[in-house]
């Protein structure tokens, strides 16, 4: 894969980093809303599955930073 696909790439798995931030935040909210036990244990598991997929996203995203021998500022990056 060539430099410019690569940073592509870069954008893209930036972008879904925080998708998955905003969706685990968001299934966290409607549990905090929610009065039921089996809808707030299952919006739960879903906010948890969502900050797994982020971990994996993270990685792949440093991965290619590397690959691309650019620097890794902070391990929150991009957000951070």
């Amino acid at each position: 894969m060539g430099g410019d696909a690569e940073k592509e790439v870069l954008e893209i798995l930036a972008k879904a980093m925080k998708r998955e931030s905003d969706s685990e935040n968001l299934y966290k909210h409607a549990a905090e809303l929610t009065t039921r036990k089996e809808a707030k244990e299952i919006l739960m598991r879903l906010a948890d599955e969502e900050s797994k997929h982020e971990v994996i996203v993270r990685e792949l995203y440093h991965q290619t930073k590397k690959r691309l021998g650019l620097k890794i500022l902070h391990e929150d990056e991009p957000d951070g």
